[in-house]
Formats: C-alpha cells, structure tokens, sequence
C-alpha cells in the first residue's frame, strides 16, 4: 500500500475513534443529567392515585422526603386537614400517611412534643369521617401508624419483624416476637404502643383463641379507646365465639368512630345475612 493510501487511513481511523469518543461522551453527559434530575424529584416529589368511585385522583405531593418535620408543618396539616379544600385534604392525608408508615419519617414524628401529637391524633380521629372517602382512608392509615409508633427504632422494626411473620403464616414466630417487645419495653418502665396489643391479638384469633384475642384487644382499647381496629377484632373474635350480637355491637362502636371502615361494614353485613 502507498504512503499516501496509508496515512489517509490512518486518518480515516483517528477521525472515527474521534467521533466515537464525542457520543460516548454526550451520552454520558445526558445520562448524569437525566440522573441529577430525578434525584431532584425524587422523593420530595411523589405522585399517588387515590381510587374514589371509580375515578383516579392523582396527588402531588411535593413535602414527601423533606429533612425535617418540624411542628410548623404538623401544625399547617392539622389545619388543613379540618379546612382545607377536596384536594388539599387529600394532599394533607397522603402525607401523614407516609410519614407515619415510612420508617425514615416515623423516627422525626416521634420527635414532635406530646401536645402536638395528642392534637394531631384527634386531628385524624376527625378526618375518619370526612365525606371523601380518600381522605378517611389515608387518615386510618396514618393513625394506624402513630398507634403502633415507638420512640426506639429497634422496637419500631421488631415490630415489623413480626408482622412479616404474622403475614406469612408465622404464628408462633410472630407471637414470641411481640411478647419479647412487651417484655422489653416494661422492663425499662415504659408504655407499650397500643397496636402492639392488636397485633398480639390478631395471632390469636388466626391460632382461634378468641378469649385471648378478646383480652389483647381490650388492652390496645385501655391504652387507646378509639382503636377502631381493636373494637373489629372484638367484633372478629366474638363472632368466633358465636356471639353474634357482641359482634355487631363492637362494629357498631367501630363504624361510629370510623364509617368508612370497609372490613367492619363487610363483616356486619355478614353477620345480618347470619342472623
């Protein structure tokens, strides 16, 4: 091959390793954009769809994954949880929601002073019985989640631990799990969160003992007399006994703290058809 054929191919080549090198590069640059700009979305944006009658309600909410979650934000929740608009509402709901179940957010609830947590509570006992069906569902969810909240994290995922086992069938497992819970947090002379006993009491009735589910559920109701999900296992455990007529009156108790509560209204609508 001539000189000349040689050094235009030599060229050629350069010319085309050249170009390979500048897409390689735009791509990367597109990719750490792409990349940087989820991050700024994500998780301070998040958008959920609430089925309400058959129709999908998209929410944005832009506080989810915020650093902190200081009493200004509780307390504009609080507000508007009681007046604010359709949306606003459901907004406010969804948030609570995730930060009461998230486990990232429920270490910085816990942070917020006793007050303001009894008020918040009280803020979503109200909302159960919002005429928006979205907004009652997220509010049970978060108040579910503040009933079974703890200030120890190690207690918060035992927790969990055993509701992944009750989940799975696990029913000795997940009953050891809660008692050692219990025993843990006496020891150190302090109050077991309420759910702590629902859970117990679900074990029992999935191992039909209802007496003992009935005796676990009373305590969660000692320690938190508007557990609308305390009162249903009351109502569960003596249908198993069946009492049909405690049970009805227990879900009576329940949907008058909480109407909506879908599984209450199936299991009275049962119990009338029984009847």
């Amino acid at each position: 091959m001539a000189l000349g054929q040689i050094r235009a191919t030599a060229l050629v080549f350069i010319a085309v390793v050249f170009l390979a090198l500048v897409v390689v590069q735009l791509r990367w640059n597109a990719d750490v954009q792409r990349q940087a700009s989820s991050a700024e979305q994500s998780p301070q944006v998040a958008r959920f769809q609430i089925s309400k009658d058959g129709h999908l309600v998209d929410v944005n909410t832009e506080s989810l994954g915020a650093p902190t979650v200081s009493d200004d934000l509780i307390e504009t929740s609080i507000g508007l949880l009681s007046k604010g608009s359709t949306n606003e509402r459901r907004t406010t709901a969804v948030e609570l929601s995730y930060m009461a179940n998230a486990p990232a957010e429920r270490e910085r609830l816990v942070a917020i002073s006793d007050e303001l947590k009894n008020r918040l509570r009280q803020a979503l006992l109200n909302a159960l019985r919002d005429p928006d069906a979205a907004v009652a569902g997220a509010c049970s969810e978060a108040l579910i989640g503040c009933w079974g909240m703890s200030a120890s994290p190690a207690v918060t995922q035992y927790l969990r631990s055993g509701l992944l086992a009750l989940g799975e069938g696990q029913y000795d497992t997940a009953l050891q799990t809660f008692q050692s819970i219990e025993k843990s947090i006496e020891a150190i002379g302090r109050a077991c969160p309420p759910d702590l006993y629902r859970m117990k009491a679900e074990v029992y009735l999935a191992k039909s003992l209802p007496e003992e589910a009935l005796a676990e559920a009373r305590r969660a109701l000692q320690a938190e007399p508007k557990h609308f999900l305390a009162l249903y296992i009351e109502a569960r455990a003596y249908a198993q006994k069946s009492q049909d007529r405690k049970a009805l009156e227990a879900l009576d108790e329940a949907l008058s703290i909480y109407p909506g509560f879908p599984e209450a209204q199936q299991l009275r609508a049962q119990l009338y058809r029984a009847t």
